[in-house]
């Protein structure tokens, strides 16, 4: 009786240690994956990434400890020309983690993939390839591309404007043009309000016109700045740039002596650039000599002597961007990625001094330090970009601003303060002030500031007029306004 109630109780222990085993596995696999040794096998690492395992073997290749056989969820490039690099890039990095120090390729006979790493004595990666190539990525991209280019068409279109005729038969030089009255320039582009246009040049030429509402007279023939895009399509016939997942449309339009975009906010011309073979086969020299000695500041050196007359330039401690739309390339230093210049559709000529974009449309191959995005043209990025800056400088998110009125939107940058016209219908404009103390707008377009030891100043945006009102010595810092009093340093003024 004894013996029985022995091999119970054993029993019983026996069954509650396997419950216990049970619920553990349990919450085990049901536990969130927090570290690459939560992970039991390289199997389970893989079908957690969401990829068939097949199987692991020695490894047929010398170096190698160990070959995965693997089925990718998704091809390298979808149909689109998106890659799926970043799904790739988690369960690569993944199995390095788990595998740090053992040699190993991964292998997907299906899609025609090997993935090869390799550590060093620190057990960190130093060799990554796929398919032999350490810049797969890009390349597939470039692969793409060339694959599915198509030249730009020309639209033939007439020409009304007459301001839009001068500037063309002026060859855009912008001293031989009359463009009108200017009443202010923001963001380097001069604004002829009454005329409904602004203009931005770079160097001695006409950069950019952009036609405002206020220009009510004929652009193109039966094209005016109120044509809905619709309409405008009918006359010009399906555009060749466009972007059909943009929230705001812009879509454009290659000429004979122009790119021509539209959009809700106005009609954008930007003129065409004249291909030069000299100036082209001296960039090519450039970026050979980029290639061979990494001196990226002689590069940018001799590139803005050759090509002064650039877009933008950005800088910011260690980043650069220069952007030369109308020459169809950028050059980006300080990244994470892409380091080096990048080609667009409209590139043309020379990338290094024995390769042109035409041998890489038809050998497919791709120099160091260079990028392509040859599905875009860059001339047709930079007008999407200018519209949405636009409009963010307009009505930028909460308290993106200096000070903000129903009418206007007041930025600051340094000494620069801009007055943006918010729904774009009043004129914008532009102060520079040293040493202000504070602004207060008094309605809706009147900014009241002052400035230290200098006086106290009164600007109406809309109509232009700047007033000083109070001038001496102090610090002149404004508390507030009350029926046109001024309330600053314990004192005021009346205006």
């Amino acid at each position: 009786m004894k013996k029985k109630r022995i091999l119970i109780i054993l029993a019983v222990i026996i069954i509650l240690i396997a419950i216990i085993f049970i619920v553990r596995s349990i919450i085990n696999a049901n536990k969130p994956k927090e570290t690459i040794d939560d992970f039991s096998s390289v199997k389970e690492l893989i079908e957690y990434d969401g990829h068939e395992y097949l199987g692991m073997k020695n490894s047929e290749e010398e170096g190698f400890e160990k070959d995965i056989y693997i089925k990718f969820s998704k091809p390298p490039i979808n149909d689109d020309g998106t890659t799926n690099e970043g799904l790739y890039e988690v369960v690569i990095s993944h199995l390095a983690g788990k595998l740090a120090g053992h040699n190993f390729r991964m292998i997907d006979q299906e899609n025609n993939i090997l993935v090869s790493i390799k550590f060093n004595e620190n057990k960190e990666v130093s060799v990554y390839t796929i398919n032999n190539d350490s810049n797969y990525w890009e390349h597939i991209k470039t692969d793409y591309q060339i694959d599915n280019y198509k030249d730009d068409t020309i639209t033939k279109v007439t020409v009304v404007s007459p301001v839009l005729q001068n500037i063309i038969n002026a060859n855009w030089i912008y001293n031989n043009i009359n463009l009108g009255t200017k009443e202010s320039t923001v963001n380097d582009y001069e604004i002829y309000f009454d005329e409904g246009y602004k203009i931005k040049k770079i160097g001695t030429e006409i950069y950019n016109i952009v036609y405002t509402s206020n220009y009510t007279n004929e652009i193109l023939q039966g094209i005016t700045t109120s044509t809905g895009l619709e309409n405008i399509k009918n006359i010009l016939g399906e555009p060749t740039y466009y972007d059909s997942e943009a929230n705001e449309e812009v879509i454009g339009y290659k000429c004979e002596y122009f790119y021509i975009f539209f959009s809700d906010y106005g009609i954008s011309v930007y003129h065409l650039d004249e291909y030069n073979e000299e100036d082209s086969k001296e960039f090519g020299t450039l970026v050979t000599e980029l290639n061979k000695t990494g001196d990226m500041n002689t590069f940018l050196n001799k590139l803005t002597d050759l090509y002064p007359y650039y877009a933008s330039n950005l800088s910011d401690g260690n980043y650069i961007n220069i952007k030369y739309p109308l020459q169809g390339f950028e050059v980006t230093f300080g990244t994470t990625n892409n380091n080096g210049i990048t080609l667009y559709s409209n590139f043309k000529g020379y990338i290094t001094e024995d390769l042109t974009i035409d041998d890489v449309k038809t050998k497919k191959i791709i120099p160091a330090n260079v990028y392509t995005n040859l599905e875009t043209n860059l001339v047709y990025n930079v007008e999407c970009n200018r519209i949405d800056e636009d409009l963010y400088n307009r009505n930028p998110y909460s308290q993106a601003y200096f000070i903000q009125t129903e009418e206007y939107t007041v930025s600051r940058n340094g000494e620069n303060y801009n007055f943006y016209s918010r729904d774009g219908g009043k004129i914008d404009s532009s102060l520079i002030i040293k040493n202000l103390t504070s602004m207060i707008n008094y309605g809706e377009n009147e900014f009241v500031y002052g400035v230290s030891n200098d006086g106290i100043y009164i600007y109406n945006a809309e109509t232009l007029e700047l007033i000083k009102i109070v001038e001496g010595n102090g610090d002149f810092n404004i508390q507030s306004i009350n029926n046109r009093t001024i309330y600053y340093d314990n004192t005021s003024v009346n205006f």
